[in-house]
C-alpha cells in the first residue's frame, strides 16, 4: 500500500509538472488556475541525513522525504521532522523540545514538503489542509501545499475540514490532531 501512495505521488508530481508547461502555453488558464504571487516559494534547506532524529517524536525523518519539515536555525545548524505538525509543535514550544537554547527569533528558515509535487516550500506561507483522510507518519497531519488552488483541490480529493495558515496553528489544533479531532480557533470541526 505505501509503494502505491509514494507511486501516485510521483505520478502527481509528473502530472503537475506538465500542467505547468501546458499553462505556460496558455496564459489565460494559468491565471485562473493559480494565484502565482500568494504561491509558497521553493525553499532550499540543509539535507536531512540519516541519523537525524525528530526532536518531538524521536523518528528518523530521512525515512519519510514526502512528509520532511526543516528549520534551518541562523547558526548554520537545522532540525528535522517528520512532518508539518512535529515542526509546529517545536516552533510552539521550543523551549520544550530544543537542546541548544534557540528561539524563534533564531529561525533563519522553515520549510514543509507540498503534498502533491514533493518539493520543500516556505512553512510561513504555505497552506494547510486538516482532517483529511490522508494520514502522515504520525498520524493526522497538516497536509502542506504551495497555494490555495491545490490546497482546495487536495480538500475535495481527501474530504478535508478545513485549510489552515501558519499563523493559525495553535498548540490546541496540534493535540486534537493527535487524537482525530480537527479544532480550528478554538472550535471542533466535525
Amino acid at each position: 500500500m505505501r509503494n502505491f501512495s509514494f507511486s501516485r505521488r510521483r505520478l502527481l508530481s509528473a502530472l503537475a509538472a506538465c500542467a505547468v508547461s501546458l499553462a505556460a502555453a496558455c496564459p489565460v488558464r494559468a491565471a485562473t488556475v493559480k494565484d502565482v504571487k500568494n504561491a509558497a516559494p521553493r525553499v532550499h534547506l540543509p539535507p536531512v541525513h540519516e541519523h537525524d532524529r525528530c526532536p518531538v517524536c524521536g523518528m528518523f525523518p530521512a525515512r519519510y522525504h514526502e512528509w520532511l519539515a526543516t528549520i534551518e536555525f541562523r547558526d548554520g545548524t537545522a532540525v528535522h521532522f517528520d512532518g508539518a505538525k512535529d515542526m509546529f509543535k517545536f516552533w510552539l514550544d521550543m523551549k520544550k523540545y530544543d537542546t541548544k537554547g534557540h528561539t524563534q527569533k533564531d529561525v533563519k528558515a522553515m520549510g514543509v514538503t507540498g503534498y502533491y509535487a514533493t518539493e520543500m516550500i516556505d512553512a510561513r506561507k504555505a497552506y494547510y489542509v486538516i482532517g483529511s483522510d490522508v494520514l502522515g507518519p504520525m498520524g493526522h497531519e497538516l497536509v502542506p501545499h504551495p497555494d490555495l488552488y491545490d490546497a482546495k483541490e487536495f480538500m475535495k480529493d481527501h474530504h478535508g475540514k478545513a485549510i489552515v495558515r501558519f499563523e493559525d496553528v495553535d498548540m490546541q489544533m496540534l493535540l486534537g490532531l493527535d487524537e482525530g479531532r480537527f479544532i480550528v480557533h478554538g472550535r471542533e470541526l466535525k
